[in-house]
């Protein structure tokens, strides 16, 4: 009886997921399918055009483009995040409680915003600039902007917060009995850290990847106010198709090959996960 009142609850919720998730994307896969005329109007034919020009080399190295920067921000983000996560999970409650505030406060804030002020920092008359030539460490201005690393500085730090609050959550959840056992047993700290803080906490590192991972691919605004549009990513690509080359059944099939690079994601985040739930079973 309890399980089948579980299963009508969740009914409105499925009902509710699948009208907002999964009523769009079979419309972007039927899309995806379709054809349009020399005017940008949709026409109600079936084609595999549009997944044939996906593997054009012009379109793939705008694949590889976005998954570079999704696997650069990743590891960044993790680099940067796991001694963010790890000291903070070490705090006192007091101070935890501050720090992670203080983690959170960006959220705060649009996004829109923050890449805004990125670019009031690193532009030609920027923060940074005009302080550099102040102190009269360069004679002119340096090219800060409009590159391949400013686009990865902005993801970086949109993302960044989801990475520490991921790995914050593995640390938190340590047993403290493990750490002590293997300084009594004469590891020092390093050699507790890699042989059991590490391993325990993989799973808040890949869940921490994925959150950062996915949508790396789809924050197209900052790649276009701080890249300048010089490196085209997919979520650039999706939006001018639509917006400007009104060719929406070729971003649709671009929208599913980032679908499927996601899912490819998820699957390997679920084998990681699962594997090291095993471990923890049978140890």
């Amino acid at each position: 009886m309890k399980t089948l009142k579980q299963n009508l609850l969740a009914i409105p919720i499925l009902v509710w997921f699948g009208f907002l998730v999964g009523v769009p994307l079979i419309f972007v896969l039927a899309l995806s399918f379709l054809s349009r005329d020399h005017l940008g109007n949709i026409v109600y034919q079936f084609t595999l055009e549009n997944y044939q020009r996906v593997f054009d080399p012009i379109y793939l190295r705008v694949f590889l483009n976005s998954l570079l920067l999704a696997l650069l921000t990743g590891l960044v983000t993790l680099v940067i995040g796991y001694p963010v996560a790890y000291i903070t999970a070490n705090l006192d409650a007091k101070r935890r409680t501050l720090a992670i505030g203080l983690i959170m406060l960006p959220f705060w804030i649009s996004s829109l915003l923050r890449t805004y002020g990125w670019m009031i920092l690193l532009g030609k008359t920027g923060v940074i600039n005009n302080l550099l030539v102040a102190l009269g460490v360069i004679a002119e201005p340096l090219p800060l902007m409009y590159k391949f690393g400013t686009s990865l500085v902005g993801t970086v730090y949109m993302l960044l917060p989801f990475m520490i609050v991921a790995v914050y959550n593995s640390v938190d959840k340590l047993d403290r009995s493990l750490l002590e056992a293997s300084y009594d047993l004469g590891a020092g700290k390093v050699q507790t850290f890699m042989k059991i803080t590490l391993p325990l906490t993989v799973p808040g590192i890949a869940g921490g990847f994925t959150l950062v991972f996915i949508p790396a691919l789809g924050l197209y605004f900052v790649s276009d106010l701080l890249g300048g549009g010089n490196t085209i990513f997919l979520g650039n690509l999706i939006n001018t198709l639509v917006t400007r080359g009104r060719n929406r059944p070729l971003a649709a099939a671009f929208s599913v090959g980032m679908i499927v690079l996601v899912l490819a994601v998820l699957s390997l985040y679920s084998r990681v996960t699962k594997d090291r739930l095993g471990e923890d079973l049978f140890q």
